[in-house]
């Protein structure tokens, strides 16, 4: 199982970024983890904004950085005295999602927690969540709302392909009290040719029921597997239907806590792009997503 010895989670201090490091102090209970609290200070930012404010009055107070880093700290305290968890602050400087994605690279980070968005109540991602999801160098975990209870239900998305495989292994591994569910979408038609193409020559001769048992027997395979790591049987599923609208469709009617997609670039530039089917689950869902590179 992978271990998840460091937990980072970047905070802004906006009602995201505060659900997100209750869900990370729960995931750091659960796992017995370290805690980094980490706080990206744009200095360009900063400097647009002088003119915005009274100066006689900003003269008067310590620099921004000087609050912020301070402000760190004392959250950072608080939780550790809270929970009894190794809490640590840091405070770096730079864009946002340039000075996160250095620094959860340069530390090891087993799993990055962010806010989807700084009002989590609204649909799609904030900027620098977005930028952060482009070319994650570690799992990540985009929160929307604050809970105080582990998830109940988490929805993995798979199309027997080894990324989403990793995708479904490291949710099992981080959520390990969870129901887990395997959600295997077939796309009509042209969608699913290339899927057809993996399958051995003698299997395609026969209907498209018979590539949707193969398909849910590899998939109940794996849930096999991973039940063994986990303190419930994992489901596993095979819909008929577009993958996005399955995993978004499907995650309302469990209802799922959260959702589990694979980092799928491809081609040039890959480094930059979600797949498609991640892209819209990120964008159309209020529910947490983990991103697994």
């Amino acid at each position: 199982m992978t271990p998840i010895h460091n937990i980072v989670v970047a905070t802004d201090f906006s009602p995201g970024s505060n659900a997100a490091v209750d869900r990370a102090v729960l995931l750091a209970q659960t796992h017995g983890a370290s805690l980094r609290l980490l706080h990206a200070f744009d200095v360009s930012a900063w400097h647009s904004l002088q003119g915005v404010f009274d100066p006689h009055r900003l003269a008067r107070e310590p620099p921004p950085d000087v609050q912020i880093r301070r402000r760190l700290t004392e959250v950072a305290a608080s939780l550790a005295a809270q929970t009894g968890l190794q809490v640590e602050d840091r405070f770096t400087v730079g864009k946002a999602a340039s000075a996160i994605n250095a620094y959860v690279t340069a530390h090891d980070t087993a799993l990055l927690v962010i806010g989807s968005r700084p009002e989590p109540g609204l649909l799609g991602l904030g900027s620098t969540a977005s930028r952060l999801l482009r070319s994650p160098t570690c799992p990540v975990l985009t929160v929307r709302w604050g809970h105080a209870r582990p998830y109940a239900k988490v929805l993995a998305a798979v199309d027997l392909g080894a990324d989403a495989m990793r995708a479904a292994t490291f949710a099992v591994a981080v959520f390990p009290t969870a129901q887990h569910h395997l959600v295997l979408a077939l796309a009509p038609a042209l969608e699913r040719a290339a899927w057809l193409q993996a399958l051995a020559q003698e299997q395609l001769a026969g209907p498209d029921d018979s590539m949707r048992a193969q398909a849910l027997r590899q998939l109940e395979q794996l849930a096999l597997t991973l039940t063994r790591q986990t303190q419930h049987p994992v489901i596993a599923e095979v819909l008929e239907d577009s993958p996005a609208r399955a995993i978004l469709e499907r995650a309302a009617a469990l209802p799922a806590d959260c959702v589990a997609v694979s980092h799928h670039g491809q081609g040039a530039g890959a480094e930059r792009l979600l797949g498609s089917m991640a892209q819209q689950v990120l964008q159309h869902t209020l529910r947490d997503v983990l991103v697994v590179p």
